[in-house]
């Protein structure tokens, strides 16, 4: 009974509030970087510090909470291919992780579509 109750209340979080502090973490923690010289300021990797962590978080939301899991599933995987793309720019051709995210999409709407046909 109490796995169920600690269950529900893992279904009843907003993903907009949480997604927002994410958001502020991750543009402070590089605004840290990039004031402390640790690596050098690259206006092509903004979108990493960006979409990195929400894409990440998003992922995870999707399997934890379980609403509409598809839709947060493709979105979190979008956002990271964009964050890995400008992360990696220089030593990954962004269409190689583009084409991997278009199969990637194109295998999970198979299985959404699988499941939902049970």
């Amino acid at each position: 009974m109490m796995r169920t109750k600690q269950n529900k209340s893992f279904r009843s979080l907003d993903y907009g509030p949480i997604a927002l502090v994410v958001l502020v973490i991750s543009v402070g923690a590089a605004a840290v970087v990039y004031s402390v010289p640790i690596i050098a300021f690259n206006l092509f990797n903004i979108p990493a510090w960006v979409f990195g962590p929400l894409g990440v978080y998003t992922i995870v939301y999707s399997f934890v909470v379980g609403k509409d899991p598809t839709y947060y599933l493709v979105w979190g995987t979008v956002m990271f291919a964009v964050a890995i793309a400008s992360a990696l720019y220089n030593i990954i051709d962004p269409f190689l992780v583009f084409g991997v995210l278009i199969i990637v999409i194109a295998v999970m709407g198979l299985v959404a579509y699988l499941r939902g046909k049970k």
